[in-house]
Protein backbone atom coordinates (compact mmCIF):
# COMPACT_ATOMS: atom_id res chain seq x y z
CA UNK A 1 0.00 0.00 0.00
CA UNK A 2 3.22 2.39 0.77
CA UNK A 3 3.85 2.52 -2.96
CA UNK A 4 1.06 4.16 -3.42
CA UNK A 5 2.07 7.20 -1.77
CA UNK A 6 5.72 7.87 -3.74
CA UNK A 7 5.88 11.33 -4.33
CA UNK A 8 4.75 11.61 -8.03
CA UNK A 9 1.27 10.45 -6.67
CA UNK A 10 1.22 12.85 -3.79
CA UNK A 11 2.37 16.16 -6.07
CA UNK A 12 -0.37 15.12 -8.36
CA UNK A 13 -3.05 14.63 -6.01
CA UNK A 14 -1.55 18.32 -4.47
CA UNK A 15 -2.23 20.20 -7.60
CA UNK A 16 -5.50 18.72 -7.59
CA UNK A 17 -6.61 19.24 -4.25
CA UNK A 18 -4.74 23.50 -4.39
CA UNK A 19 -6.94 23.86 -7.77
CA UNK A 20 -10.89 22.71 -6.05
CA UNK A 21 -9.18 24.51 -2.82
CA UNK A 22 -9.01 28.13 -4.82
CA UNK A 23 -12.12 26.84 -6.84
CA UNK A 24 -14.52 25.39 -4.32
CA UNK A 25 -13.57 26.59 -0.56
CA UNK A 26 -14.58 29.76 0.84
CA UNK A 27 -12.77 33.08 0.70
CA UNK A 28 -11.09 32.79 3.91
CA UNK A 29 -9.96 29.68 2.94
CA UNK A 30 -8.44 30.32 -0.48
CA UNK A 31 -6.73 33.00 0.85
CA UNK A 32 -4.64 30.02 2.89
CA UNK A 33 -3.67 28.49 -0.18
CA UNK A 34 -0.54 29.98 -0.08
CA UNK A 35 0.83 28.76 3.03
CA UNK A 36 -1.23 25.40 1.83
CA UNK A 37 0.96 24.98 -1.38
CA UNK A 38 3.89 25.60 0.49
CA UNK A 39 3.30 23.21 3.37
CA UNK A 40 2.19 20.54 1.01
CA UNK A 41 5.89 20.94 -1.27
CA UNK A 42 7.66 21.03 2.50
CA UNK A 43 5.84 18.08 3.30
CA UNK A 44 6.58 15.68 0.20
CA UNK A 45 9.91 16.81 0.22
CA UNK A 46 10.27 15.50 3.97
CA UNK A 47 8.66 12.13 3.07
CA UNK A 48 10.82 12.13 -0.14
CA UNK A 49 14.06 11.52 2.23
CA UNK A 50 12.30 8.47 3.69
CA UNK A 51 13.72 5.03 2.06
CA UNK A 52 9.42 4.05 2.02
CA UNK A 53 8.80 6.72 -0.38
CA UNK A 54 10.97 4.99 -2.77
CA UNK A 55 8.54 1.73 -3.49
CA UNK A 56 7.08 2.14 -7.25
CA UNK A 57 3.46 0.46 -7.53
CA UNK A 58 4.03 -2.86 -8.71
CA UNK A 59 2.22 -1.73 -12.52
CA UNK A 60 4.47 0.90 -12.99
CA UNK A 61 8.08 -1.47 -12.89
CA UNK A 62 7.84 -2.05 -17.02
CA UNK A 63 8.58 1.31 -17.41
CA UNK A 64 10.01 2.60 -14.02
CA UNK A 65 13.09 1.92 -12.22
CA UNK A 66 13.94 3.11 -7.95
CA UNK A 67 17.78 3.27 -8.48
CA UNK A 68 20.07 5.49 -6.88
CA UNK A 69 19.87 8.47 -9.73
CA UNK A 70 16.06 8.65 -8.88
CA UNK A 71 16.89 8.62 -5.18
CA UNK A 72 19.66 11.70 -5.79
CA UNK A 73 17.41 13.57 -7.68
CA UNK A 74 13.33 13.54 -6.99
CA UNK A 75 14.90 15.21 -3.60
CA UNK A 76 16.28 17.78 -6.33
CA UNK A 77 13.49 18.08 -7.54
CA UNK A 78 11.21 18.40 -4.46
CA UNK A 79 13.90 20.86 -3.30
CA UNK A 80 12.99 22.99 -6.45
CA UNK A 81 9.36 23.03 -5.88
CA UNK A 82 9.73 24.31 -2.32
CA UNK A 83 11.75 27.10 -4.05
CA UNK A 84 9.43 28.19 -6.40
CA UNK A 85 6.45 27.73 -5.00
CA UNK A 86 7.45 30.00 -1.96
CA UNK A 87 8.92 32.42 -4.51
CA UNK A 88 5.30 32.39 -5.91
CA UNK A 89 3.95 32.91 -2.92
CA UNK A 90 5.83 36.60 -3.27
CA UNK A 91 5.41 37.05 -6.93
CA UNK A 92 2.37 39.66 -8.07
CA UNK A 93 0.85 39.32 -11.68
CA UNK A 94 -0.12 43.05 -11.30
CA UNK A 95 0.45 45.74 -9.22
CA UNK A 96 -2.31 45.52 -6.85
CA UNK A 97 -3.15 41.58 -7.72
CA UNK A 98 -1.75 38.86 -5.16
CA UNK A 99 -0.82 35.62 -7.12
CA UNK A 100 -4.11 33.35 -8.05
CA UNK A 101 -4.22 29.66 -6.63
CA UNK A 102 -3.52 27.75 -10.01
CA UNK A 103 -0.21 29.83 -10.11
CA UNK A 104 0.55 27.50 -6.61
CA UNK A 105 -1.10 24.49 -7.99
CA UNK A 106 0.54 24.02 -11.43
CA UNK A 107 4.20 23.84 -10.89
CA UNK A 108 3.50 20.48 -8.65
CA UNK A 109 2.21 18.97 -11.72
CA UNK A 110 5.81 19.26 -13.76
CA UNK A 111 7.53 18.40 -10.64
CA UNK A 112 5.69 15.37 -10.68
CA UNK A 113 6.50 14.54 -14.36
CA UNK A 114 10.40 15.28 -13.44
CA UNK A 115 10.28 12.72 -10.77
CA UNK A 116 8.73 10.16 -13.46
CA UNK A 117 11.51 11.04 -16.07
CA UNK A 118 14.04 10.23 -13.71
CA UNK A 119 13.02 7.00 -13.17
CA UNK A 120 11.47 6.27 -16.32
CA UNK A 121 13.65 3.06 -17.91
CA UNK A 122 11.61 3.10 -21.58
CA UNK A 123 11.30 5.60 -24.14
CA UNK A 124 7.32 5.53 -24.04
CA UNK A 125 7.65 6.75 -20.18
CA UNK A 126 10.02 9.16 -21.04
CA UNK A 127 8.02 11.04 -23.73
CA UNK A 128 4.56 10.75 -21.23
CA UNK A 129 6.82 12.01 -18.24
CA UNK A 130 8.32 14.68 -20.99
CA UNK A 131 4.87 15.96 -21.81
CA UNK A 132 3.40 15.87 -18.52
CA UNK A 133 6.38 18.48 -17.86
CA UNK A 134 6.16 20.66 -20.97
CA UNK A 135 2.07 21.00 -20.80
CA UNK A 136 2.50 22.29 -17.56
CA UNK A 137 5.24 25.30 -18.57
CA UNK A 138 3.76 26.09 -21.10
CA UNK A 139 0.58 27.06 -19.22
CA UNK A 140 3.12 28.45 -16.66
CA UNK A 141 5.48 30.75 -19.19
CA UNK A 142 2.12 32.67 -20.21
CA UNK A 143 0.53 32.74 -17.09
CA UNK A 144 1.12 36.62 -17.43
CA UNK A 145 -1.56 37.13 -19.51
CA UNK A 146 -1.66 40.91 -19.59
CA UNK A 147 2.37 41.21 -20.17
CA UNK A 148 2.82 41.02 -23.90
CA UNK A 149 6.80 39.52 -23.45
CA UNK A 150 5.43 36.30 -21.03
CA UNK A 151 2.62 35.63 -23.84
CA UNK A 152 5.55 35.61 -26.27
CA UNK A 153 7.55 33.52 -24.10
CA UNK A 154 4.83 30.81 -23.80
CA UNK A 155 4.84 30.75 -27.42
CA UNK A 156 8.23 30.43 -27.88
CA UNK A 157 8.65 27.58 -25.64
CA UNK A 158 5.15 25.65 -27.33
CA UNK A 159 7.01 26.10 -30.95
CA UNK A 160 10.34 24.87 -29.63
CA UNK A 161 8.51 22.59 -27.24
CA UNK A 162 6.84 20.87 -30.14
CA UNK A 163 9.96 20.82 -32.34
CA UNK A 164 11.37 18.95 -29.95
CA UNK A 165 9.01 16.73 -29.06
CA UNK A 166 9.00 15.77 -32.53
CA UNK A 167 12.51 15.00 -32.97
CA UNK A 168 12.25 13.16 -29.85
CA UNK A 169 8.88 10.88 -31.10
CA UNK A 170 11.26 10.68 -34.67
CA UNK A 171 13.92 9.17 -32.75
CA UNK A 172 11.69 6.63 -30.53
CA UNK A 173 9.98 5.58 -34.17
CA UNK A 174 13.21 4.76 -35.61
CA UNK A 175 14.35 2.99 -32.94
CA UNK A 176 11.86 0.43 -32.51
CA UNK A 177 12.00 0.03 -36.64
CA UNK A 178 15.94 -0.58 -36.05
CA UNK A 179 16.14 -2.26 -32.44
CA UNK A 180 12.69 -3.71 -31.91
CA UNK A 181 12.05 -2.31 -28.16
CA UNK A 182 12.54 1.23 -26.45
CA UNK A 183 13.29 -0.52 -22.98
CA UNK A 184 16.95 0.69 -22.37
CA UNK A 185 18.22 -2.51 -21.14
CA UNK A 186 16.54 -4.10 -23.49
CA UNK A 187 18.34 -2.65 -26.30
CA UNK A 188 21.86 -2.88 -24.35
CA UNK A 189 21.55 -6.65 -24.68
CA UNK A 190 20.27 -5.82 -28.16
CA UNK A 191 23.34 -4.02 -29.16
CA UNK A 192 25.65 -5.92 -26.92
CA UNK A 193 28.29 -7.96 -29.18
CA UNK A 194 26.87 -6.44 -32.56
CA UNK A 195 28.03 -3.02 -34.44
CA UNK A 196 26.17 -0.02 -34.31
CA UNK A 197 22.57 -0.51 -35.86
CA UNK A 198 22.51 2.72 -38.69
CA UNK A 199 18.95 3.02 -37.77
CA UNK A 200 19.61 3.24 -33.90
CA UNK A 201 21.99 5.79 -35.13
CA UNK A 202 19.74 7.58 -36.70
CA UNK A 203 17.84 7.40 -33.33
CA UNK A 204 20.27 8.42 -30.92
CA UNK A 205 21.09 11.30 -32.97
CA UNK A 206 17.44 12.29 -33.33
CA UNK A 207 16.96 11.48 -29.87
CA UNK A 208 20.07 13.79 -28.73
CA UNK A 209 18.49 16.78 -30.60
CA UNK A 210 15.08 16.37 -29.13
CA UNK A 211 16.81 16.55 -25.41
CA UNK A 212 19.43 19.28 -26.79
CA UNK A 213 16.06 21.74 -27.37
CA UNK A 214 15.63 21.11 -23.31
CA UNK A 215 18.71 21.70 -22.23
CA UNK A 216 19.35 24.39 -24.83
CA UNK A 217 22.50 23.08 -26.15
CA UNK A 218 23.59 25.07 -29.17
CA UNK A 219 22.55 25.10 -31.79
CA UNK A 220 19.18 24.41 -30.00
CA UNK A 221 19.36 27.62 -27.05
CA UNK A 222 17.45 30.21 -29.02
CA UNK A 223 14.14 29.70 -26.93
CA UNK A 224 15.72 30.30 -23.34
CA UNK A 225 16.99 34.03 -23.19
CA UNK A 226 13.50 35.29 -23.99
CA UNK A 227 11.81 32.76 -22.71
CA UNK A 228 13.70 33.49 -19.41
CA UNK A 229 13.45 37.14 -19.42
CA UNK A 230 9.18 36.73 -20.51
CA UNK A 231 8.50 33.89 -17.78
CA UNK A 232 7.47 34.93 -14.45
CA UNK A 233 10.64 34.65 -12.13
CA UNK A 234 9.45 31.93 -10.27
CA UNK A 235 8.80 29.54 -13.93
CA UNK A 236 12.35 31.17 -14.63
CA UNK A 237 13.86 29.52 -11.68
CA UNK A 238 11.70 25.98 -12.54
CA UNK A 239 13.00 26.22 -16.28
CA UNK A 240 16.77 27.73 -15.29
CA UNK A 241 17.16 24.74 -12.48
CA UNK A 242 15.23 22.23 -12.73
CA UNK A 243 13.78 21.22 -16.38
CA UNK A 244 17.39 22.04 -16.99
CA UNK A 245 18.61 19.46 -14.63
CA UNK A 246 15.88 16.92 -15.88
CA UNK A 247 17.30 16.95 -19.43
CA UNK A 248 20.40 16.82 -18.35
CA UNK A 249 19.48 13.73 -15.88
CA UNK A 250 18.08 12.03 -19.14
CA UNK A 251 21.36 12.72 -21.04
CA UNK A 252 23.05 10.63 -18.56
CA UNK A 253 20.05 7.44 -18.36
CA UNK A 254 20.26 7.32 -22.19
CA UNK A 255 23.73 8.39 -23.43
CA UNK A 256 25.82 7.50 -19.51
CA UNK A 257 24.16 4.65 -18.39
CA UNK A 258 21.52 3.24 -19.91
CA UNK A 259 20.24 2.77 -23.65
CA UNK A 260 23.28 3.77 -25.72
CA UNK A 261 25.69 3.14 -23.42
CA UNK A 262 27.58 0.63 -24.97
CA UNK A 263 31.27 1.72 -26.27
CA UNK A 264 29.96 0.90 -29.55
CA UNK A 265 28.01 3.85 -29.47
CA UNK A 266 29.95 5.90 -27.41
CA UNK A 267 32.66 5.92 -29.94
CA UNK A 268 30.37 7.39 -32.25
CA UNK A 269 28.49 10.04 -29.75
CA UNK A 270 31.62 10.82 -27.81
CA UNK A 271 32.87 13.59 -30.38
CA UNK A 272 29.10 14.51 -30.96
CA UNK A 273 29.16 15.15 -27.45
CA UNK A 274 32.43 17.48 -26.86
CA UNK A 275 31.42 19.08 -30.04
CA UNK A 276 28.44 20.15 -28.13
CA UNK A 277 29.75 20.80 -24.91
CA UNK A 278 32.48 23.14 -27.03
CA UNK A 279 29.90 25.20 -28.78
CA UNK A 280 27.53 25.48 -25.82
CA UNK A 281 30.16 26.51 -22.78
CA UNK A 282 31.44 28.95 -25.88
CA UNK A 283 28.23 30.73 -27.10
CA UNK A 284 26.74 30.63 -23.60
CA UNK A 285 29.72 32.39 -21.91
CA UNK A 286 30.16 34.86 -24.55
CA UNK A 287 26.44 36.02 -24.96
CA UNK A 288 26.37 36.37 -21.42
CA UNK A 289 28.88 38.92 -20.97
CA UNK A 290 27.00 41.91 -22.51
CA UNK A 291 23.84 41.28 -21.04
CA UNK A 292 22.00 43.81 -18.67
CA UNK A 293 19.00 42.08 -17.83
CA UNK A 294 19.55 39.52 -15.35
CA UNK A 295 17.20 36.59 -16.24
CA UNK A 296 19.24 36.93 -19.73
CA UNK A 297 22.13 37.40 -18.35
CA UNK A 298 20.95 33.93 -15.99
CA UNK A 299 19.65 31.95 -19.39
CA UNK A 300 23.17 32.87 -21.04
CA UNK A 301 24.88 31.38 -17.92
CA UNK A 302 22.51 28.27 -17.81
CA UNK A 303 23.81 27.42 -21.03
CA UNK A 304 27.23 27.56 -20.52
CA UNK A 305 26.72 25.48 -17.25
CA UNK A 306 24.76 22.68 -19.55
CA UNK A 307 28.34 22.85 -21.85
CA UNK A 308 30.57 21.93 -18.78
CA UNK A 309 28.04 19.13 -17.84
CA UNK A 310 27.81 17.87 -21.78
CA UNK A 311 31.61 18.17 -21.64
CA UNK A 312 32.06 15.86 -18.54
CA UNK A 313 29.61 13.42 -19.94
CA UNK A 314 31.26 13.56 -23.38
CA UNK A 315 34.65 12.32 -21.58
CA UNK A 316 32.66 8.95 -20.78
CA UNK A 317 32.59 6.27 -17.87
CA UNK A 318 31.14 6.45 -14.42
CA UNK A 319 33.37 9.78 -13.74
CA UNK A 320 31.78 11.66 -16.21
CA UNK A 321 28.41 10.97 -15.23
CA UNK A 322 29.39 11.36 -11.52
CA UNK A 323 30.79 14.49 -12.26
CA UNK A 324 27.38 15.84 -13.70
CA UNK A 325 25.26 14.41 -10.58
CA UNK A 326 27.25 16.60 -8.58
CA UNK A 327 27.66 19.34 -10.77
CA UNK A 328 24.06 19.77 -10.49
CA UNK A 329 23.67 19.58 -7.01
CA UNK A 330 26.04 22.30 -6.56
CA UNK A 331 24.31 24.84 -9.34
CA UNK A 332 20.70 24.04 -7.71
CA UNK A 333 22.76 25.12 -4.27
CA UNK A 334 24.42 28.54 -5.94
CA UNK A 335 21.52 29.54 -8.47
CA UNK A 336 18.40 29.22 -6.43
CA UNK A 337 19.46 31.73 -4.38
CA UNK A 338 20.43 33.97 -6.89
CA UNK A 339 16.87 33.84 -8.59
CA UNK A 340 15.20 34.25 -5.19
CA UNK A 341 17.21 37.37 -5.07
CA UNK A 342 16.55 38.39 -8.38
CA UNK A 343 12.56 37.42 -7.33
CA UNK A 344 12.61 39.91 -4.40
CA UNK A 345 14.46 42.52 -6.57
CA UNK A 346 11.57 42.61 -9.76
CA UNK A 347 9.04 42.99 -6.74
CA UNK A 348 10.30 46.12 -5.50
CA UNK A 349 11.46 47.53 -8.96
CA UNK A 350 9.32 46.46 -11.28
CA UNK A 351 12.10 44.68 -13.49
CA UNK A 352 15.12 42.79 -13.20
CA UNK A 353 17.62 45.35 -15.06
CA UNK A 354 21.21 45.07 -13.91
CA UNK A 355 20.96 48.68 -12.86
CA UNK A 356 18.62 48.24 -9.38
CA UNK A 357 21.41 46.26 -8.26
CA UNK A 358 23.62 49.97 -8.04
CA UNK A 359 24.83 50.42 -4.75
CA UNK A 360 22.72 48.20 -3.04
CA UNK A 361 25.61 46.55 -1.05
CA UNK A 362 26.11 48.96 1.22
CA UNK A 363 22.46 49.35 1.61
CA UNK A 364 21.45 45.75 2.44
CA UNK A 365 24.86 44.68 3.39
CA UNK A 366 23.58 40.90 4.46
CA UNK A 367 21.60 39.71 1.55
CA UNK A 368 24.43 41.30 -0.51
CA UNK A 369 26.88 39.20 1.06
CA UNK A 370 25.00 36.02 0.32
CA UNK A 371 24.44 37.01 -2.94
CA UNK A 372 27.88 37.43 -3.82
CA UNK A 373 29.12 34.07 -2.52
CA UNK A 374 26.57 32.30 -4.55
CA UNK A 375 27.47 34.36 -7.63
CA UNK A 376 30.96 33.91 -6.77
CA UNK A 377 30.15 29.90 -6.81
CA UNK A 378 28.34 30.12 -9.89
CA UNK A 379 31.94 31.33 -11.52
CA UNK A 380 33.72 27.97 -10.16
CA UNK A 381 35.85 30.39 -7.13
CA UNK A 382 37.60 28.50 -4.74
CA UNK A 383 36.76 28.01 -1.78
CA UNK A 384 32.86 28.08 -2.53
CA UNK A 385 30.90 24.98 -4.00
CA UNK A 386 31.70 25.47 -7.61
CA UNK A 387 35.02 25.48 -7.53
CA UNK A 388 35.43 21.47 -6.77
CA UNK A 389 33.18 20.54 -9.44
CA UNK A 390 34.33 22.95 -12.42
CA UNK A 391 37.77 21.52 -11.30
CA UNK A 392 36.18 17.72 -11.85
CA UNK A 393 34.80 18.45 -15.30
CA UNK A 394 38.13 19.95 -16.27
CA UNK A 395 40.05 16.72 -14.51
CA UNK A 396 37.90 14.58 -16.93
CA UNK A 397 38.64 15.83 -20.22
CA UNK A 398 42.49 15.78 -18.85
CA UNK A 399 42.00 12.61 -17.59
CA UNK A 400 40.09 11.36 -20.88
CA UNK A 401 43.20 13.04 -23.01
CA UNK A 402 40.24 15.87 -24.38
CA UNK A 403 43.18 18.46 -25.08
CA UNK A 404 41.30 21.06 -27.41
CA UNK A 405 37.86 20.73 -25.00
CA UNK A 406 40.29 21.37 -22.24
CA UNK A 407 41.56 24.05 -23.69
CA UNK A 408 38.54 25.71 -24.21
CA UNK A 409 37.23 24.87 -21.05
CA UNK A 410 39.59 26.39 -19.15
CA UNK A 411 39.44 29.77 -21.41
CA UNK A 412 35.59 29.83 -21.09
CA UNK A 413 36.07 29.43 -17.08
CA UNK A 414 38.29 31.90 -17.14
CA UNK A 415 36.06 34.67 -19.61
CA UNK A 416 33.16 33.32 -17.17
CA UNK A 417 34.35 35.32 -14.35
CA UNK A 418 33.28 38.63 -16.16
CA UNK A 419 29.17 37.00 -16.00
CA UNK A 420 29.40 37.16 -12.49
CA UNK A 421 32.00 40.24 -11.22
CA UNK A 422 29.64 42.48 -13.64
CA UNK A 423 26.41 42.35 -11.00
CA UNK A 424 29.18 42.32 -7.89
CA UNK A 425 30.77 45.21 -9.08
CA UNK A 426 27.44 47.12 -9.67
CA UNK A 427 26.43 45.95 -5.66
CA UNK A 428 29.80 47.81 -3.99
CA UNK A 429 31.02 49.75 -6.56
CA UNK A 430 28.61 51.83 -8.47
CA UNK A 431 26.90 54.80 -7.35
CA UNK A 432 23.05 54.30 -6.55
CA UNK A 433 20.97 56.22 -9.03
CA UNK A 434 19.14 58.89 -7.74
CA UNK A 435 16.23 58.34 -9.77
CA UNK A 436 15.78 54.89 -8.39
CA UNK A 437 13.96 55.04 -5.02
CA UNK A 438 15.77 53.33 -2.18
CA UNK A 439 13.42 49.74 -0.90
CA UNK A 440 14.12 47.48 1.54
CA UNK A 441 14.36 43.73 1.27
CA UNK A 442 11.77 41.88 3.45
CA UNK A 443 13.90 40.35 6.64
CA UNK A 444 13.65 36.91 5.70
CA UNK A 445 15.85 37.40 2.86
CA UNK A 446 18.71 38.58 4.82
CA UNK A 447 18.53 34.72 6.32
CA UNK A 448 17.78 32.72 3.32
CA UNK A 449 20.83 34.72 1.61
CA UNK A 450 23.48 34.42 4.45
CA UNK A 451 22.50 30.83 4.75
CA UNK A 452 23.03 30.09 1.34
CA UNK A 453 26.16 31.65 1.24
CA UNK A 454 27.48 29.70 3.73
CA UNK A 455 26.40 26.78 2.45
CA UNK A 456 27.95 26.81 -0.33
CA UNK A 457 31.55 28.13 1.33
CA UNK A 458 30.90 25.31 3.51
CA UNK A 459 30.85 22.14 0.61
CA UNK A 460 33.44 23.99 -0.92
CA UNK A 461 35.50 23.23 1.80
CA UNK A 462 33.48 19.28 2.44
CA UNK A 463 33.06 18.45 -1.34
CA UNK A 464 33.08 14.62 -0.37
CA UNK A 465 29.60 15.35 0.83
CA UNK A 466 28.69 15.86 -3.37
CA UNK A 467 30.57 12.78 -3.72
CA UNK A 468 28.83 10.50 -1.97
CA UNK A 469 25.64 11.75 -3.91
CA UNK A 470 27.23 11.14 -7.42
CA UNK A 471 28.75 7.61 -5.81
CA UNK A 472 24.99 7.08 -4.83
CA UNK A 473 23.34 7.76 -7.97
CA UNK A 474 25.67 5.39 -9.62
CA UNK A 475 24.63 2.03 -7.28
CA UNK A 476 21.03 0.57 -7.12
CA UNK A 477 19.02 0.82 -3.91
CA UNK A 478 18.57 -2.65 -2.38
CA UNK A 479 14.54 -1.20 -2.35
CA UNK A 480 14.51 -2.07 -5.56
CA UNK A 481 15.21 -5.48 -5.35
CA UNK A 482 12.60 -5.78 -2.49
CA UNK A 483 10.58 -4.71 -5.08
CA UNK A 484 11.37 -7.11 -7.88
CA UNK A 485 10.95 -10.14 -5.41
Amino acid sequence: MSAWFCPEILLTLAGVGLILVDTLAPEQVRRRTPLLALLAAMGILGWSLWPESRTLPTSWLSLFISDGLAAVFKPFFLFCLVAVVGMATRYRLEADEAVRGEFLALPFFPTAGLCLLVSARDFLAVFVALELVSISLYLLTAFHRTKPASLEAGIKLLVMGGLSTGFLVMGIAWLYAGAGTTEFSKLLLTQAGTGANPAVLMAAGLILAGIGFKVAAVPFHAWAPDVYEGSPTPVTAFLAVASKAAGLILLLRVFGIGAFALESMGEFFRPILLTLGIATVTLGTLAALPQRDFKRLLAYSGIAHAGFMILALGTGGEGGVGTVVAYLWAYLLASLPVLLFVNEMERLHGSTDLRHLDGIGRREPGPSLGFTLCLLSMAGLPPLVGFPVKLAVLANLWNAGERPALVVAVIMAVAGLGIYLTPIRAMYWEREADAIPARRFPPFLFWVMVMAGLLNVWLGFQPQELVRLAEKSLSPLPVLEAIRE
